[in-house]
């Protein structure tokens, strides 16, 4: 699973806004790659796709794209801060609401979401840096390979979640950290948003 940078989503959309008044057309694939330095066209493919998945923009027949003049712009969730998550060496998860946050639908959907503050840096490899926002979806199991918010022991963290024979593997996206291998563990939802804070 590919974490969704939301601040790159938001930043490509404002992109595909600006050049069609400037140019009077649609950007290519090629285009938003060069502009965002992308590694690859699939990259801006999947950003793209995001945005049409979420009504932000539609293309025609010909593969142009269009911004919809009827986005209920309106429309948001609220989300709790629950505290802080380590993305190193599990903290103690503190499950009191710090504050709310309101989303808009358009870009996070319409499901119940918590957002907790990362610290460490276990998790670079998928873009969430210490002090990001992470944005949950609240539930008690997950598919191997999912990043998830686990508990251990009353400790919190961040990881990508497998389960292999009897054991739980939480594995880090950062080569300096090592697996945690555990018998038991509770998954406290499936990380499905992250905004990051540039300092």
């Amino acid at each position: 699973m590919k974490v969704t940078n939301e601040e790159k989503v938001m930043s490509i959309l404002d992109y595909i806004k600006d050049y069609q008044v400037k140019e009077g057309k649609s950007p290519s694939y090629r285009q938003i790659a060069k502009a965002f330095s992308f590694p690859s066209i699939a990259t801006s493919q999947r950003y793209v796709g995001i945005l049409q998945s979420r009504g932000l923009i539609r293309k025609n027949d010909n593969g142009q794209i269009h911004i919809p003049s009827n986005l209920n712009k309106g429309t948001t969730i609220t989300a709790p801060l629950v505290g802080n998550i380590a993305c190193g060496d599990p903290i103690y998860a503190e499950q009191n609401i710090e504050e709310t946050y309101q989303l808009p639908t358009a870009i996070f959907g319409s499901k119940q979401l918590y957002g907790l503050i990362a610290k460490g840096n276990s998790m670079t490899g998928v873009g969430i840096y210490d002090g990001d926002h992470v944005f949950y979806q609240p539930c008690d199991t997950a598919e191997n390979g999912e990043i998830v918010v686990a508990l251990i022991n009353d400790s919190a963290t961040i990881k990508r979640y497998f389960k292999k024979d009897k054991n739980f593997v939480l594995h880090p996206e950062n080569p300096d950290y090592k697996d945690i291998i555990a018998k038991e563990l509770k998954i406290q939802g499936v990380v499905k948003h992250v905004i990051h804070s540039f300092r």
